[in-house]
């Protein structure tokens, strides 16, 4: 039996990742479920064991205390975690708010994403040491925030294949399908290069036409804002306007990920310098907003409302499932498959079919120009040989000088987590575009209260 260790198992990420478990694999699973909360846990095991016979192999779910003894075994390892929670999130987003800094979203880049690469990479640590003494040919699948900085922990801290996955690539491939008014992706090829949260389309084609040259020809004498959409909506149910992404078309002539709240932590003219702000009326109340672009920011208050109530959601769900269950009916909400990849890929690994997605992976070539060693996001194959990233071609100099910031700053952070450099974490935020408005002192002094903040995680 496939045996499959979920660690971080919410009820956010993990029925909809079960779900693609369960869609993928023709044979039972054996998944194991470890959170630091118990209940979570149980909480999974049992919609998972309800869900199941949805699915025609007689998958089944056990919660589990101990994470090495869950990893027994373990053929594939999907990480879901994020240390502090909210409560750790709050400082990473309101200390540098008070130099000026007005993060949108504040878990990649910037100050906040500095912050919280810190108090994380020290339990990924641990993880791979885990992975490497336990269950040292399993696939580990990283979904945790900052992806990028805790993927690269991962492979430089143990000997398994390891991927770290986003669907900023979906988005992309939507975007691009409702510019030219497709009805799906299947005309569009898509190369992709730059890192989590800031990928560039390099190039792509629209059948076997020469996407760049077409969409030129559809702006004609107009802008790129007037075939965007207005809004996307992510995989987690997340608004994102385009302006920002349009205005990075216009100035460089290609498209970036189109999430104007991720793009604009990775520049130093969007987010800081007390940019102006006010509050945009939306279904689901007012949202602190930048004027420039109107850049929406994902509160803390938000992603408290987002999880109440989600416990009692699921509960709903399995006593309903089992009142239709025991009518012999059919279920309308029964579990539906996502477009999330990451099962695709472990079976890809354990069966050997390849599969090419986008992946992030450390940079060993695949985008020259870009620093080796930190962790770039490019298109990738997963076989039974583990994670292979593409290269990716012809990285006009540009991009990659607007890209090379934000690679450095990833890969000295996880440098001296690793090491225990407190210095070389400080040299990194200096470093930053973010803080590109503040004098060196005022820096330090920011990272002094973010380090105090988690202390609780870093030794630094």
């Amino acid at each position: 039996m496939t045996t499959i260790c979920v660690i971080g198992a919410s009820t956010g990420w993990t029925p909809t990742l079960a779900t693609d478990l369960m869609s993928v694999f023709d044979e039972p699973l054996e998944v194991r479920l470890v959170d630091i909360n118990p209940e979570a846990s149980a909480l999974c095991a049992e919609w998972g064991n309800t869900a199941q016979r949805h699915f025609p192999c007689g998958h089944r779910f056990i919660p589990f205390a101990d994470r090495r003894e869950a990893l027994k075994g373990a053929d594939a390892v999907i990480v879901t975690i994020s240390t502090g929670g909210l409560d750790a999130m709050s400082y990473d987003i309101a200390i540098p708010e008070k130099y000026g800094i007005f993060a949108t979203v504040g878990d990649t880049a910037g100050p906040g994403g500095w912050s919280r690469a810190l108090r994380n990479i020290p339990v990924f640590r641990q993880f791979a040491e885990d992975f490497q003494t336990i269950c040292p040919k399993a696939i580990i699948a990283n979904y945790t925030n900052p992806m990028a900085a805790l993927t690269a922990t991962l492979q430089l801290c143990c000997g398994n294949p390891v991927v770290g996955l986003c669907h900023a690539y979906f988005e992309t491939k939507d975007v691009i399908q409702k510019m030219f008014g497709l009805s799906d992706w299947s005309q569009i090829s898509v190369s992709i290069a730059g890192m989590n949260h800031f990928t560039w389309v390099v190039d792509f084609k629209v059948g076997r036409e020469d996407g760049y040259r077409l969409l030129r020809e559809r702006i004609g004498g107009g802008s790129i804002r007037d075939l965007l959409p207005r809004k996307s909506k992510d995989e987690i149910n997340l608004w994102t306007g385009h302006d920002l992404c349009a205005e990075m078309f216009e100035a460089f002539g290609y498209l970036p990920y189109p999430a104007d709240r991720h793009i604009s932590e990775f520049v130093s003219f969007a987010l800081c310098g007390q940019p102006g702000r006010f509050l945009m009326d939306t279904n689901k109340g007012q949202c602190d907003t930048i004027e420039y672009c109107r850049i929406k920011r994902t509160s803390i208050e938000h992603r408290r409302r987002m999880l109440a109530g989600r416990d009692e959601g699921l509960r709903q769900w399995i006593a309903e499932d089992r009142a239709c269950e025991a009518r012999r009916e059919d279920n309308p909400r029964k579990p539906k498959r996502s477009r999330e990849t990451g099962a695709e890929m472990i079976r890809a690994y354990l069966k050997n079919k390849p599969f090419v997605d986008a992946v992030n992976t450390l940079n060993v070539g695949q985008i020259a120009g870009l620093p080796l060693g930190a962790c770039v996001e490019t298109m990738g194959v997963v076989d039974g040989m583990g994670v292979r990233p593409v290269q990716a071609a012809s990285v006009p100099e540009p991009l990659l000088e607007v890209m090379r910031p934000g690679a450095v700053c990833q890969k000295w952070t996880v440098d001296a987590a690793l090491k225990g450099d407190r210095e070389l974490a400080i040299q990194a935020l200096l470093r930053d575009p973010q803080c590109s408005h503040l004098k060196p002192h005022e820096v330090r002094a920011m990272a002094g209260e973010l380090l105090e903040a988690n202390r609780a995680w870093t030794r630094l």
